[in-house]
């Protein structure tokens, strides 16, 4: 069945899915209502961000300080705030930012207080510490040639990783949450490797496999 899975992925969905990211589109997600900009990444079309968010949709996160690191179009912080959490929002495409600003225009009010920035991991953050804070991170190994690959590479070096790893620490205190979602098809090692250079530690949580993809959970805390 995996096997029948991933032809079909190839043949049918992956070119339909090129097709479709070409242009916006409006959803509904779990009560939400959306419009995923065109290179964003689209939260009902991979398996990360569902497995990620109804991951996230069993925590409590009621007056926590909650930190996106990569928001997209937004869907794990409009569930933050939703679930009473004071939210920030990251991202470093400035298309994603508007998005994710749109979003949350589309379904809380103006008293609101949610924050959303651009800002290369935490290159435009004040000093601050949270209480939680969610990645859901590009994890190919290659090269940035243009906005829309944001979401999807990290680097040759994974330049992106070093940075997040050299400066989580600066947004941490004793009790914060720290969860990362990766799949089985990237460098999880390589990853681990950065990591652990920065003095930080992965604790699988959880893993799921849905349909060919092997997704994993990793709570990161300090060494």
């Amino acid at each position: 069945m995996e096997r029948v899975y991933y032809i079909l992925y190839n043949v049918v969905f992956k070119p339909f899915l090129k097709l479709y990211l070409k242009t916006d589109s409006n959803i509904q997600f779990d009560g939400f209502r959306m419009t995923i900009f065109k290179d964003v990444f689209h939260p009902k079309l991979f398996f990360s961000s569902k497995y990620f968010y109804s991951f996230l949709k069993k925590q409590n996160l009621q007056d926590k300080r909650f930190l996106e690191i990569g928001c997209g179009s937004g869907i794990l912080s409009l569930l933050a705030a939703r679930k009473g959490a004071l939210v920030t929002a990251l991202d470093i495409d400035t298309k994603a930012v508007e998005n994710t600003i749109l979003n949350f225009k589309m379904n809380f009010s103006t008293s609101n207080k949610s924050m959303i920035l651009q800002s290369d991991v935490f290159k435009n953050l004040n000093p601050q510490t949270f209480d939680f804070i969610a990645i859901n991170p590009p994890y190919y190994f290659k090269p940035i040639q243009s906005s829309s690959q944001y979401a999807w590479y990290c680097g040759e070096n994974g330049e992106y990783f070093q940075e997040l790893f050299k400066n989580l620490k600066s947004f941490m205190k004793a009790s914060t949450e720290v969860y990362m979602i990766l799949e089985e098809n990237c460098e999880i090692n390589r990853i681990k490797e950065l990591a652990t250079e920065n003095h930080l530690h992965f604790e699988l949580i959880e893993q799921k496999k849905i349909k060919w993809e092997q997704n994993f959970i990793f709570k990161i805390s300090t060494l």
